[in-house]
């Protein structure tokens, strides 16, 4: 079929509204209360609530105070569900799988303690899961009679396969969970859930995944990846407020994790579906409103286009950071392997002290692994940083090491 001109100016027309539809993203931070001058790259630890996330909260709490009366928390009852129908739409998953915590330690906790094991069960781990998803096992393995198996970080692997095989190489007829971080904290390590959680099916074996470091700007698909559960926090890459997690246990596993703390009934109804995680005691009630600010502002930008956006930035920062000199970057950069923490060493540097310099005289805030097998400074960008920021962090690393 030839070019028409009517072809050329329809092409014209979507073209512009996808120009229209998309992000600004040169105006992003404007709407983040950072202070001026301030380089932050640290998401991975805490990221900053946007204005219209944390004036909402202020606002709701302020309404809160002014009329605690049972009449007035009604409200949240019918918020609470709203804000998990709004969870489960962004990592599609159903709102029947959803519970709402106050962070993902405590839904690696929660499925810890609520697993049925006993003596002689395997538990597998990785070396570089959070310690809420590999002390917590211990403790539980310890509780039972349990083993624990710690299978290595490849942070060298360049390849998917290999960081499966770390882990499957060492599934036994004992393994009864395999619990892993989806993306590591500590060198930015990819793992391959959808085939991890493949084998864990086939073998009948429970697969939970810490996801504190993919929700929020990974396009998360959670029943597509297939796990039993998945942790994550609001006040990381959601951009949320503090204190707000979310646990997801697949519809049909629910019935097999036991809660391990009770208290009045929350917003459950019959203590048996996913609100029996919930049962926490007396709550922060206007974080609700917070919670769902914070879908209000990823859905307008749209989960897809912040993990391009996300990827871009981190890609631009790895590659400024690569052409400082002496940087030895952690592992391979390949999309299916990283993503935004990006863990760099110099070899014979006090690490601490550069991490010092960097604060003091250029205000970037990074985190910082002074001695170990993982030892570095690491970086964990997000949608709020722009070209110029990246610039100026690499700019301000290579005079640190003077």
């Amino acid at each position: 079929m030839g070019v028409t001109r009517r072809s050329l100016l329809a092409g014209s027309a979507i073209a512009a509204q996808l120009r229209a539809a998309a992000p600004n993203w040169d105006s992003i931070r404007a709407g983040f209360p950072l202070k001026q001058g301030l380089l932050y790259f640290n998401a991975a630890n805490i990221a900053p609530a946007p204005n219209s996330v944390w004036r909402e909260y202020h606002k709701q709490l302020a309404d809160f105070q002014a009329n605690p009366a049972f009449q007035n928390r009604e409200q949240y009852k019918t918020l609470a569900e709203a804000v998990r129908g709004r969870i489960a739409r962004y990592v599609k998953a159903d709102a029947g799988e959803i519970a709402i915590l106050r962070n993902t330690s405590e839904g690696n906790n929660l499925i810890a303690q609520g697993i049925q094991l006993k003596p002689g069960d395997e538990v597998l781990i990785t070396a570089h899961n959070h310690p809420s998803n590999n002390d917590s096992w211990k403790l539980r393995a310890a509780q039972a009679g349990a083993v624990v198996i710690t299978a290595p970080a490849p942070v060298s692997a360049r390849r998917p396969d290999e960081v499966f095989d770390s882990v499957a190489s060492r599934v036994t007829a004992k393994t009864r969970v395999i619990a892993v971080s989806h993306f590591t904290n500590v060198t930015g390590l990819m793992y391959p859930v959808r085939q991890l959680a493949e084998l864990a099916r086939q073998r009948g074996i429970w697969f939970h995944v810490d996801g504190a470091q993919t929700l929020g700007w990974l396009n998360l698909d959670l029943h597509a990846l297939g796990m039993d559960s998945f942790a994550g926090s609001m006040h990381k890459w959601p951009m949320g407020p503090l204190e707000s997690g979310v646990l997801y246990v697949r519809r049909d596993r629910i019935d097999r994790v036991s809660p391990s703390i009770l208290s009045h009934g929350y917003w459950t109804d019959d203590g048996k579906g996913i609100r029996k995680f919930e049962l926490l005691g007396q709550r922060d009630d206007p974080r609700l409103k917070a919670m769902e600010a914070t879908f209000d502002f990823l859905e307008s930008l749209s989960a897809p286009a912040i993990e391009q956006r996300t990827r871009d930035t981190a890609l631009k920062l790895r590659t400024a950071i690569a052409r400082v000199p002496g940087a030895i970057l952690y592992g391979s950069g390949e999309a299916n392997l990283s993503g935004p923490v990006i863990k760099v060493n110099f070899e014979g540097k006090d690490l601490a002290a550069m991490d010092r310099t960097l604060w003091s005289r250029h205000k970037l805030a990074v985190a910082v692994t002074p001695a170990g097998d993982v030892r570095g400074i690491r970086f964990s960008p997000h949608v709020y940083n722009n070209t110029a920021e990246i610039d100026a962090a690499a700019s301000s690393l290579k005079e640190s090491l003077r």
